[in-house]
């Protein structure tokens, strides 16, 4: 670990939560396994892995589901500490400053190497079929720019795949602001720290419900481009980052000392993690990703088992299978991969593309797993690079920014999800 840079910040407890890097190496990495199954294949055909293909991997994009919840406890937990403690809240603007210091270089930098570079970003061609090319029309490469490429039928998902994501993560980043304003405002009513918890609990709740209102909406507009829109928007996708909110609730509490967890939690935790998520995989395997709003139970259940993993690492608790967990999450591959999960996410898809455009892919079960390994190696060798070049120095402008007292603690420690 020695060899993962330190920078001196400020965080919001002073102290590393073990396992959160793991977690962000867990949904990086169950993505781009997800692509390279998808797309690697030269003869465009997946890679028949028995259950596993029947079972396993169409459920690993929550990978994403994943980030939600991440981003949903990191980005909402050092202002739900000022609410439930009646504290001064952090600023907003140096929060959106770190927002915008923490993902757009990287993405800027990425997007543009995709885009004239590899020249594998998703693009449109005149007759309307939709695939990897190059990218040079300026009016779309600003919107993936500025990720807003999914407001309009025309450029719904271009540029870089995976980063539709990542324009519903912008939309929450600046509706938190508007939110953290909500909660303050319930609480200054509050007397008790009960009613402060309830004035912080308000935003998730709105979310869970605007999230679940988004995907009833897109069920019922059967008119297109406007259904595909919707679903690929921050409001039929705003309830993944409920859970996580919550669980910041949750963690703010046990770290007062408010909220005694019985010494069994963690086994009851992980019992009912497979509960929701077990049923919920088999009964919904036909609509998962559907695409056409008949998923939404699918991705409201799935955004609560995902919130019960993240509780399962972050609460605390004595229980064996926790703490197997966090030290499985503590190992150095995975806290390394996840150090460089952000561009690992950014770069995969188009990597996979152009390799399988110069034929270095191979079909079948064998050429599956050779396909892994490459890609797998290629991509950590990129993201490790830009990680030091591009998004290391946006860091430090970070940590320089922050006044008073401050502690040595790795910086990829307070940044959220990817």
């Amino acid at each position: 670990m020695r060899r993962l840079k330190l920078l001196r910040v400020d965080p919001a407890y002073g102290s590393r939560i073990p396992g959160v890097e793991g977690l962000r190496a867990l949904a990086a990495s169950s993505i781009l396994l997800f692509h390279c199954w998808l797309y690697s294949s030269p003869d465009k055909t997946h890679a028949n892995l028995g259950p596993l293909s029947r079972y396993l991997f169409p459920q690993l994009p929550l990978g994403v589901t994943l980030f939600f919840a991440l981003s949903g406890f990191l980005l909402y937990r050092p202002f739900v500490a000022a609410v439930m403690r009646d504290r001064e809240r952090p600023s907003l603007w140096r929060y959106l400053r770190n927002r915008a210091l923490r993902i757009l270089p990287a993405y800027w930098f990425i997007l543009l190497v995709v885009a004239l570079g590899l020249q594998t970003a998703l693009v449109y061609d005149p007759a309307g079929n939709w695939g990897p090319g190059q990218l040079t029309d300026p009016g779309i490469l600003a919107r993936n720019a500025f990720f807003v490429q999914d407001y309009s039928g025309r450029t719904l998902l271009t540029g870089i795949g995976p980063a539709w994501s990542l324009a519903i993560e912008a939309v929450f980043y600046l509706t938190l602001p508007l939110l953290v304003l909500l909660a303050g405002a319930l609480a200054k009513t509050a007397r008790t720290r009960r009613g402060r918890r309830i004035a912080a609990l308000s935003p998730a709740a709105l979310m869970l419900l605007l999230g679940i209102a988004g995907k009833v909406a897109d069920f019922l507009i059967g008119v297109q481009p406007l259904k595909s829109i919707l679903y690929w928007s921050f409001l039929a996708n705003a309830d993944k980052f409920a859970f996580g909110m919550a669980v910041a609730v949750l963690f703010v509490d046990a770290k007062d000392q408010l909220l005694r967890l019985p010494r069994w939690w963690p086994v009851a935790a992980m019992a009912g993690l497979l509960a929701v998520a077990i049923p919920t995989a088999k009964f919904t395997a036909n609509n998962a990703f559907a695409g056409d709003g008949s998923n939404f139970i699918y991705n409201t259940l799935m955004a609560l088992a995902c919130a019960l993993l993240l509780a399962l690492v972050v609460l605390p608790g004595h229980a064996g299978p926790r703490l197997r967990l966090v030290r499985l999450l503590e190992t150095r591959v995975l806290v390394g991969t996840g150090l460089v999960s952000y561009s690992l996410f950014l770069w995969h898809e188009p990597l996979v593309y152009w390799l399988s455009r110069h034929g270095l892919t191979l079909a079948g079960t064998a050429g599956f797993f050779f396909n892994l390994l490459l890609l797998a190696t290629t991509a950590g060798i990129l993201s490790a690079l830009s990680y030091r070049w591009v998004e290391l120095p946006a860091l430090r402008r970070k940590a320089r920014q922050r006044p008073g007292p401050i502690e040595a603690v790795p910086a990829y420690q307070i940044e959220a999800a990817p």
